[in-house]
């Protein structure tokens, strides 16, 4: 069994909480990127992934606090700012950290990318996308049964094995039919379907040799979230990034 995380954010009270609800016998932790940006402790998440030991991919906000090539014409003004700040503050041993990363990884008969399968920078946000994902995977990857993403911050199974997609922490989904499947645990630091909980999915059975059928079951937890808004707010940082943790948007 193993874990998979995404987009941190900076958000240092909803990743320890995380690591804290791991249950034991999970031999990996993976996460998606995006380990820092819109929240107040970027260096602080960072050194919690590397003490970890995690594998984690590059997020689109990692390069751009890291890579001054960025052009941040591509953020919002909001988001360009805590771009802004984090450049002025990330450690020169956690900006060099961030820059290694690959932009995907494999682990456990799994594929992990931040954005989709065709572009590390690109949303799934409709059927539409994730079709082009999927049958780019199934062409270049056959051998992937899951391949988990991340960047929208939203928790989504596509296509979902069933007429409902998860709006609660589940019992193990079954994933052995119909796949290969695409995977968004959700977000630990900034969720945007509507949950002020961090979220994160646990999985097992998606190695070639596996006796058991791919599944994954989700885990939603629940954390500081007074703590990590007053961090933002005391940091200078916009408020509207404290204000929406509230909302999950």
């Amino acid at each position: 069994m193993y874990a998979v995380i995404s987009d941190i954010h900076g958000n240092l009270e909803a990743l320890e909480a995380v690591l804290d609800d791991i249950p034991e016998g999970v031999d990996e932790v993976y996460c998606l990127g995006d380990v820092i940006g819109y929240g107040a402790s970027p260096n602080e998440c960072c050194d919690r992934v590397r003490e970890r030991e995690i594998p984690v991919i590059s997020g689109n906000h990692d390069l751009a606090v890291t890579d001054p090539e960025t052009d941040l014409a591509w953020f919002n003004p909001v988001a360009a700012r805590a771009v802004e700040w984090t450049r002025e503050r990330i450690t020169a041993e956690n900006a060099s950290f961030l820059y290694s990363l690959p932009r995907t990884m494999s682990g456990h008969g799994a594929f992990f990318v931040h954005g989709s399968v065709r572009d590390p920078d690109e949303y799934i946000m409709d059927s539409a996308a994730a079709e082009k994902s999927l049958s780019l995977l199934a062409r270049e990857h056959p051998e992937v049964a899951l391949c988990f993403f991340g960047h929208t911050h939203v928790k989504a199974i596509a296509p979902f094995p069933g007429d409902q997609a998860p709006v609660g922490p589940s019992e193990p989904i079954d994933l052995s039919e119909d796949g290969p499947y695409l995977v968004n645990p959700g977000s630990v630091g900034q969720p945007r379907d509507g949950d002020t909980f961090a979220s994160y999915v646990l999985a097992e059975g998606t190695e070639p040799d596996s006796d058991r059928p791919p599944s994954i079951a989700y885990r939603f937890v629940e954390y500081d979230l007074g703590s990590a808004q007053e961090k933002i707010r005391a940091a200078g940082l916009p408020a509207v990034l404290a204000d929406r943790l509230a909302q999950g948007r």
